[in-house]
C-alpha cells in the first residue's frame, strides 16, 4: 500500500488530513508510506502548531528503523471524551499531553504513576497491561538536563521557581525527589490559588520543602539573593513575545544557575541577559529532549532512544526556526 494514510480523520476531527498538508517538520511525513503494522504516536493539545516534537521523535523512530510516525492533533477539552476512545483502535501506542491537557486528561487514565500522582499532571500516556497509563517525564527530563547538561547537582541547593503549571509541578516533585534543600514558589497574584496548591502538595510530599510563597514583584530581588537555583516555569519569554523576562534579571549574579524551560527561542532574553551577568545557564530544549527520551521509554517498555540524532534534530529545527 502507498500513499499517506492516518488515524481515521473522523475520530480525531479532521485533524490528521491537514497536518499532511502542513509545512516545517511535519513535511516529511508526505514523504513515509504507512502500513497495516504503523504504530502511531503523537501529540494531543492546543495550540501545538509550532511543537518540535515531531521532527524530534520522528528522527528517533526512523534511526532506530522503527516502522512508527509522530503527529501532533489540536485537540481542546471539549473533544478529548471523543478522542480518546478512538486511540487503542487507531494503533497508537503512546502520546504526549500539552497544554491545555494535562490535567483534563488523568479522568480519562486507569492508572498513574507515582510522579504524575503527585504532579497531578501527565505529559506521557501509555499503554500497559491493557491499561491506560499516565506518566509525568518534565521533571525528570529537566534534572537529567540539569545534571547531564547543566553540570549542576541540585543536591542541598535552594530554587527559586517561576510559576506553577503542568511542567512547573513536574521540575518542582523531581528537585525535592533529587534532594533539592528549598524550593520558593513566585507567581503572579492571578495565579495565586495554583502557587498555593503547589506549596501544599510539595510540603505533604515532603515537610518544610516549601516555606516561601509570593506573588509580590518587590519580593523578586530578596528571593534571588537567598536562592542560587533560578527557574522560569512561566511561558514568559516564549515566542512571539520574546522580549519579556518573568524578573528583572538585573539582580542576577555570577553565582546563579539560571534555567528557562521555554525552548523557542532556545536562546531567551532572560537567558542571554543571565549569561552577560556571569550566572551559568541551562537551555529549555534540554528539558524536551530528556523528557521525549524517557516517554519514549514508557512507550516502549524500556527501549533505548538514540537521544544524540533526538538532540541533532532539535537542534537543526531551532535554527531554522529561529532563522
Amino acid at each position: 500500500m502507498s500513499g499517506p494514510i492516518g488515524p481515521d480523520t473522523d475520530s480525531l476531527n479532521g485533524i490528521s488530513e491537514k497536518l499532511f498538508r502542513r509545512e516545517g517538520s511535519i513535511i516529511m511525513l508526505k514523504e513515509k508510506t504507512f502500513w497495516a503494522d504503523t504504530e502511531f504516536f503523537g501529540l494531543l493539545g492546543s495550540p501545538v502548531r509550532k511543537s518540535l516534537s515531531p521532527a524530534m521523535h520522528n528522527s528517533n523512530f526512523k534511526s532506530l528503523g522503527m516502522n512508527a510516525v509522530y503527529t501532533p492533533y489540536e485537540v481542546t477539552a471539549e473533544e478529548l471524551p471523543k478522542v480518546v476512545p478512538a486511540l487503542a483502535a487507531m494503533r497508537f501506542k503512546g502520546l504526549n499531553v500539552t497544554m491545555p491537557l494535562k490535567q483534563e486528561i488523568i479522568k480519562y487514565l486507569d492508572e498513574l504513576d507515582e510522579i504524575a500522582s503527585l504532579c497531578n499532571a501527565v505529559n506521557t500516556v501509555y499503554w500497559k497491561d491493557g491499561k491506560l497509563c499516565g506518566s509525568n517525564t518534565d521533571g525528570i527530563g529537566f534534572v537529567h538536563g540539569l545534571k547531564e547538561q547543566g553540570r549542576y547537582d541540585p543536591t542541598g541547593k535552594h530554587c527559586l521557581l517561576f510559576g506553577a503549571g503542568g511542567a512547573a509541578r513536574g521540575v518542582a516533585f523531581a528537585l525535592c525527589a533529587a534532594g533539592i534543600s528549598s524550593i520558593t514558589l513566585w507567581g503572579r497574584a492571578s495565579g495565586y490559588e495554583k502557587i498555593q496548591k503547589l506549596a501544599s502538595d510539595l510540603n505533604s510530599y515532603r515537610a518544610g520543602v516549601c516555606k516561601v510563597q509570593s506573588t509580590e514583584a518587590g519580593d523578586i530581588p530578596n528571593l534571588l539573593k537567598e536562592n542560587e537555583l533560578v527557574i522560569n516555569g512561566t511561558s514568559v519569554g516564549m515566542a512571539p513575545n520574546t522580549d519579556a523576562t518573568v524578573f528583572d534579571t538585573s539582580y542576577l549574579e555570577s553565582r546563579h544557575m539560571v534555567c528557562d524551560l521555554v525552548y523557542v527561542p532556545h536562546d531567551t532574553k532572560m537567558l542571554r541577559e543571565a549569561e552577560a551577568r556571569g550566572a551559568r545557564t541551562l537551555m529549555g530544549y534540554w528539558m524536551t529532549i530528556w523528557q521525549g527520551a524517557e516517554a519514549f521509554r514508557r512507550w516502549t517498555g524500556g527501549k533505548e532512544p538514540d537521544v544524540e540524532i533526538m538532540t541533532k534534530t532539535m537542534l537543526e529545527h531551532l535554527t531554522r526556526k529561529e532563522g
